[in-house]
């Protein structure tokens, strides 16, 4: 999507103009215009979304509604809970162990391989 600074107009494609300069050859020069009122001064408006449902925005905000808001924050807090969890699980810990273990000894064990030299 793109904006004119001009007229303040959103449009989905822009009109181009190619300017001659009176030659009869090229190199010409073309250059993209405002179909609404055929200014010059075009910008790109990045496209973002909702971070609760996907609806475009064209704003700097983060939800669509403040119902998207809300539970766009507690489905972000879930996320971080479940995460704290699989953190503290004394499976990830075990699998951390034997990565540590690899990277300081430049080995290759694997899970079983370690635990078994471990005991």
């Amino acid at each position: 999507m793109y904006a004119c600074k001009d007229c303040k107009k959103i449009f989905k494609k822009y009109k181009t103009v190619t300017e001659t300069h009176s030659l009869p050859d090229s190199p010409f020069e073309e250059f993209a215009i405002c179909p609404f009122c055929g200014g010059k001064h075009i910008i790109i408006l990045q496209v973002q979304h909702c971070k609760c449902c996907g609806a475009r925005m064209y704003g700097k905000k983060d939800y669509c509604s403040d119902a998207c808001k809300r539970r766009g924050e507690y489905l972000y807090a879930l996320e971080r809970k479940r995460k704290a969890d699989w953190h503290a699980h004394p499976l990830y810990l075990a699998i951390k162990e034997v990565e540590e273990y690899n990277k300081r000894t430049g080995s290759n064990l694997s899970y079983g391989q370690y635990f078994a030299l471990k005991v």
